[in-house]
């Protein structure tokens, strides 16, 4: 897409789009171990993941399910209670609609 992108040539900043806005979320808000003040990237590898599951209309439930997974297996930490796991979910499958 043209950085100019409105008939007048008028530069407009392109939107988010979804990879990049549960990217953002992952760091911003969900940040399990706490990096969210050290810079970008710490929870790319599971981006893709996220995003196919949102576009498949997984459920809330699913999604939730696969955060736990990701918070308990992959990072070891196992002192999250079920809640953050599932409003986690909420919002990022919420981010298909924005």
């Amino acid at each position: 897409m043209s950085k100019y992108n409105n008939p007048q040539g008028e530069y407009l900043p392109e939107p988010m789009n979804l990879i990049d806005r549960v990217d953002r979320y992952l760091h911003d808000v969900w940040d399990p171990i706490g990096v969210r003040a050290f810079g970008d990237g710490e929870y790319y590898s599971y981006v893709d993941d996220i995003v196919l599951m949102i576009i498949r209309k997984v459920t809330l439930k699913a999604l939730a399910n696969h955060l736990q997974t990701l918070v308990e297996i992959n990072m070891g930490l196992e002192f999250y209670p079920r809640n953050f796991h599932v409003e986690s979910a909420y919002d990022l499958l919420k981010l298909r609609d924005e």
